[in-house]
């Protein structure tokens, strides 16, 4: 279900017009309180071949949320770093967007 969720992303944001590998994200493997959890490192190999930032959580606790949150964040704003110091481009390779999104 992990690997289809994945694949459901990057066709949803190619739909849009972005490509998943060309903006900022990192990984949360939440529910990691549950005994039938499966082990991290297997999650890595199936869900994070190119070994972006990921984390362990529990929602339910608030443990690791904060540290998703905040990884995610500073990726973003070193995306717009870098578009603003080329100019203006858009960060990350993204479309620049104009109008509402639907």
């Amino acid at each position: 279900a992990n690997l289809e969720s994945v694949e459901n992303l990057r066709t949803n944001l190619g739909e849009q017009g972005y490509a998943l590998d060309r903006i900022p994200y990192v990984i949360q493997y939440n529910k990691r309180d549950l005994p039938n959890a499966a082990t991290v490192e297997e999650l890595r190999r199936l869900l994070n071949p190119r070994n972006i930032p990921d984390f362990e959580a529990t929602a339910t606790t608030g443990v690791g949320v904060f540290d998703t949150l905040k990884a995610v964040a500073k990726l973003v704003l070193q995306e717009l770093r870098k578009g603003a110091e080329a100019g203006g481009a858009s960060p990350g390779g993204m479309p620049t967007r104009r109008g509402p999104i639907s």
